[in-house]
């Protein structure tokens, strides 16, 4: 054994370069392990991905850590000498969580663990990290160590975050919107408009979402062949203008063949070239509207001045708290045609309830209760508010009734429509009605004439108002009723010549409503009883005018065309009463 020995060293010995060789790959293995551990390193500590190496104790003391646990504010020494324990800088709410988590998987003798949670920075600022580690046994199957990855994720959890947020606004205007009267529609710029888009309250129309979005039903097809022709062109002259914005009123046909008007208000998207994209708007039916606009229209006969009194009407979306007052956490931005700004709601600055008349919401709140007690989903009602500059305006309340899975009233979601021209029409139309049958049951021509002031200056916009009569004895007008003017203004207005220019401003057969009309004289009488605004309806009966409706206003600048429609309808139903009676006092 030892000659042989020896006779193998010598050997080795009689070839040296043997030995080098071996020597000098093992260097060389050795140089590269090592340049790879110091790449590794370098790669490690230029990345996001804190290395650990924990020991299974309490708090997970660290054997080794990453160069960049820098940043999180830390050193490789704050972690290494035991001052600062990894347990230590986990947020104690998610502590337990982390601790549970990890001793359930070493039961289950998984080999890894995977967490999110947070854990504070050295600047005591809290991140967000995914935890992925290898759980590290002994021979005994002991776990002694934890290798593993921290990753700063606190980014996509913000963005989650706000992703959740938008989210949720969304289900809450979807709901708000399926929940309400107006169908939101997203159409292409092509012929009939093909929908990409339509809210689920399509089934309102008798439709489903999808009859649009396939192509099944092209919007343009549902629209009144009658009216199809003006809209294409309404909204053509609206693009040629480069507006924003389109709005219109017309027929459309539901799935089971009925038509309901509609109004409908649309954006007009553009792209970066000026060419029309695509339209957004909404489609609200107002065939209810239509119908009393439709009643007005007849009892005005032969008028044809009249303008719609009820103008297009505006839905605003409203998510309230169910909490005293009604604190807003959701209106859409179109509250500004209310006078207010969301932000004023929504910073808790304004509640809804304070917007609410007093007269009025006591019955609100009651209304409201009454359907929360008796269960019902949703909750309608008209009542009135004031605006930002302190005007009274009726709106329609149309309500979803929120509840949580204990079946308690959480928030209301819902919208507010401006319905006050309804409601004014509404009343105009019953004072039409009710002047009607008191003027059937006299026929004292003087009884007539305060039958018809009074009607007329129960509309909050006339405060005074006075009725000429043709005297064909004497040639001239006569004031014959009044109410609301002076004594010192109605002497020197009692009487005028048929050839003076006020008699002939009558003469002219069309209503006068602008101070500017008057001469000189008259205009600075009219100044001096601060008479702001006045309206002259003529009164024909066969051909001849037979004398006029004067009527003025203390407090408003302009007669408004609704109330010019109703005085105008007024002086049509009145003079087929006043003529035959002011005939036979004359021939008498």
């Amino acid at each position: 054994m030892n000659s042989e020995n020896s006779e193998n060293k010598e050997g080795l010995n009689d070839h040296p370069k043997v030995a080098d060789a071996a020597n000098g790959e093992r260097g060389k293995a050795l140089h590269a392990a090592l340049e790879k551990e110091e790449a590794l390193k370098t790669i490690i500590n230029h990345s996001q991905i804190v290395v650990f190496l924990w020991k299974n104790e309490e708090k997970w003391p660290a054997e080794f850590v990453s160069e960049n646990v820098v940043n999180f504010g830390y050193t490789v020494e704050d972690f290494i000498s035991g001052r600062v324990l990894y347990g230590d800088i986990i947020h104690p709410e998610d502590l337990n969580k982390v601790e549970e988590g990890l001793e359930k998987r070493i039961r289950a003798g998984a080999p890894d663990f995977d967490m999110e949670y947070r854990i504070f920075s050295k600047a005591g600022k809290i991140r967000w990290v995914n935890e992925r580690t290898f759980i590290q046994r002994n021979e005994e199957g002991e776990v002694t160590h934890f290798q593993g990855v921290v990753l700063d994720i606190t980014e996509r959890k913000r963005s989650e975050e706000r992703l959740g947020k938008v989210l949720k606004m969304q289900k809450i205007l979807t709901t708000v919107i399926n929940n309400s009267p107006a169908v939101v529609f997203l159409w292409r710029n092509e012929k009939y408009w093909p929908s990409a888009f339509v809210s689920e309250n399509v089934i309102k129309f008798g439709y489903t979402d999808s009859d649009f979005t396939s192509q099944k039903v092209l919007y343009g097809k549902i629209i009144h062949p009658d009216d199809l022709k003006r809209v294409e062109e309404e909204l053509d002259r609206h693009i040629q203008k480069g507006e924003v914005s389109f709005n219109s009123e017309y027929r459309i046909f539901t799935k089971a063949g009925d038509l309901r008007w509609v109004s409908e208000r649309t954006f007009i998207q553009r792209g970066e070239d000026g060419n029309v994209i695509c339209f957004q708007g909404i489609v609200l039916d107002i065939t209810p509207r239509k119908k009393i606009e439709e009643a007005l229209r007849k009892s005005l006969e032969m008028q044809k001045l009249l303008k719609a009194i009820i103008n297009k009407s505006s839905a605003v979306a409203f998510l309230w708290k169910n909490m005293e007052n009604w604190p807003v956490e959701f209106v859409s931005e179109n509250i500004t045609q209310f006078g207010y700004t969301a932000e004023d709601f929504m910073s808790g600055r304004i509640l809804y309830g304070d917007i609410i008349h007093k007269d009025d919401i006591n019955s609100v709140f009651e209304s409201l209760a009454r359907s929360i007690r008796e269960g019902y989903d949703s909750f309608d009602m008209e009542y009135r508010i004031l605006t930002g500059d302190d005007s009274i305006r009726w709106v329609e309340e149309r309500t979803y009734i929120q509840r949580d899975n204990e079946g308690t009233v959480t928030h209301f979601q819902g919208i507010v429509v401006d319905v006050t021209e309804r409601k004014e029409a509404q009343e105009m139309l019953e004072i039409q009605r009710e002047l009607g049958i008191a003027l059937n049951t006299t026929w004292n021509l003087q009884s007539m004439l305060n039958l018809v002031l009074d009607a007329c200056l129960s509309v909050k916009e006339i405060d005074a108002g006075g009725i000429y009569l043709k005297d064909e004895l004497l040639d001239q007008i006569n004031l014959v009723a009044y109410r609301g003017l002076s004594p010192e203004f109605v002497k020197k207005i009692y009487a005028y010549r048929a050839d003076s220019p006020e008699a002939k401003q009558v003469w002219t057969e069309k209503s006068v409503y602008k101070l500017s009309f008057f001469a000189e004289e008259m205009a600075d009488l009219l100044r001096k009883e601060k008479i702001t605004a006045v309206a002259v309806i003529p009164m024909k009966h066969r051909g001849e005018i037979i004398g006029s409706l004067n009527f003025a206003s203390h407090t408003v600048d302009r007669i408004p065309q609704n109330v010019r429609n109703f005085l105008e309808s007024i002086a049509l139903q009145v003079v087929n009463h006043i003529a035959p009676i002011r005939i036979e006092a004359d021939f008498i």
